[in-house]
């Protein structure tokens, strides 16, 4: 199993102006979330504390998803109405990670978010205890 030490940095961000959004970030060892809807904020931080054992199983779907080389921005020609936007910004093992996107996604030649973000998603909703949206 991978390295169960958590990321020297780490901020996602998934939302628009419509639809569910989730903004996570790591501070002092914690990561504090909050879920929103219609492009807005919930004014809601919550926390979690991942385990170790929960740091390696993201680490592994990091490595399994080709996520450190992901390019530094998708941008689609559908990026101009109902844009669902995205960030990431991580360290890991001293090196940066920075990937943006509007309505384009890594693994996706169209606005279709592809099968491998979908689960980087979903590893990032795991570790602070949720499998799903608001």
């Amino acid at each position: 199993m991978c390295d169960g030490v958590p990321p020297t940095a780490f901020e996602f961000y998934l939302g628009g102006s419509v639809g569910p959004s989730l903004y996570v970030r790591l501070a002092d060892g914690r990561l504090l979330y909050e879920w929103a809807s219609a492009g807005g904020y919930s004014g809601v931080v919550m926390e979690a504390w991942p385990t170790g054992e929960e740091w390696a199983r993201f680490r592994e779907a990091v490595d399994r998803l080709g996520v450190r080389e992901w390019e530094p921005e998708y941008v689609s020609a559908h990026s101009c109405c109902d844009v669902t936007y995205w960030h990431l910004r991580t360290e890991l093992d001293g090196k940066s990670i920075v990937s943006r996107g509007a309505n384009a996604y890594p693994g996706s030649s169209g606005p279709e978010v592809s099968k491998q973000f979908c689960e980087f998603r979903e590893a990032v909703e795991r570790l602070i205890g949720r499998s799903a949206g608001p």
